[in-house]
């Protein structure tokens, strides 16, 4: 009776240890888990079966009718077209630091493919981390699963995890987030702004306005269409239809537009180097190589558009 009444507290306390400490195990790894958690670049909403043009028009609808704005539209070729869409959440998201502009929207691809229409759009999550957003953009991803559906992720094989994306480079000498081209400067924020937006309006070099979008700080994120270029290095179909998508079976319309960003008297754009391989994380070098001179082409566009003064391009 005495050694039961010595070793029954020691054998509880000993159990009540193991246990606490597998619950805390477990609480851990799946803590660990989550944060690992791999985040594709698109998110394929549904395919159907609708014309191009109604389903576009019906999808707006929902969009709008969920607190989304529709800033902007265009046909990047025959077959596939792209809307633009802000939110409030989106806005807080993108208030700082300067380049977080970029995250301020989302783009909505519609595509027909082999008779059917996909309709897919950009993984707000993979956006937050890839542009190094405040916040993970989860209450958007959620609206939009909501509104438009969320069949499956693509975009990558394996994915890639948050930590992975604040940091990505697509490989050692090539760019990251905050290498962007810097394309001219102006004598103030006013001047910039009136410069870009008389440049697409007169479709210098080809290029055209898709959206404006005013931002709090003297920041105005634009998304610019390369569907009219005639340099095929720099051409919207060239780049994406012809070249990179073909290696998907799911289009990643929603790529587009390009966006170019006026931060005060500069105005900047985040360097295809990056943005292509952020956003097609998978690519293989040999895609890329069909697609060497695309830089140097985009930036050469993106500073006439500009319309500052630049001294050089980065090729």
């Amino acid at each position: 009776m005495n050694i039961l009444r010595h070793t029954a507290p020691r054998l509880l306390r000993d159990t009540l240890a193991v246990l606490a400490a597998a619950v805390l195990g477990l609480v851990l790894s799946t803590g660990k888990a989550w944060s690992a958690e791999l985040l594709k670049p698109y998110v394929l909403a549904y395919t159907t079966a609708a014309a191009l043009e109604a389903e576009v028009a019906a999808v707006k609808g929902k969009l709008a009718a969920a607190g989304f704005e529709v800033i902007g539209e265009y046909a990047p070729y025959p077959g596939a077209h792209v809307v633009a869409v802000t939110h409030a959440e989106l806005k807080a998201a993108a208030a700082r630091p300067a380049l977080s502009a970029f995250g301020a929207t989302i783009h909505v691809g519609f595509t027909t493919v082999d008779g059917k229409l996909q309709v897919s759009y950009l993984n707000p999550r993979y956006q937050a981390a890839a542009y190094r957003l405040s916040t993970d953009l989860g209450g958007v991803a959620q609206t939009l699963a909501k509104t438009l559906g969320s069949q499956q992720s693509f975009g990558a094989d394996e994915g890639r995890t948050a930590e992975q994306l604040r940091d990505f480079r697509y490989m050692v000498g090539m760019e990251t987030f905050e290498d962007t081209y810097d394309l001219g400067s102006h004598a103030s924020y006013e001047a910039a702004v009136k410069a870009v937006e008389a440049n697409l309006q007169k479709q210098v070099g080809g290029a055209a306005k898709v959206y404006r979008l005013d931002l709090p700080g003297q920041r105005t994120l634009f998304g610019v269409s390369r569907a009219q270029v005639t340099d095929p290095r720099a051409n919207d179909k060239h780049i994406l239809q012809d070249t990179v998508d073909q290696k998907f079976s799911i289009k990643t319309t929603a790529y587009l537009p390009y966006t170019l960003l006026v931060d005060g008297k500069q105005v900047k754009a985040l360097h295809m180097r990056f943005r292509m391989a952020v956003w097609h994380p998978d690519l293989t070098m040999v895609t890329f190589g069909k697609l060497m001179s695309s830089p140097g082409a985009i930036e050469e566009l993106l500073a006439k558009v500009s319309g500052g003064k630049k001294e050089s391009f980065s090729f």
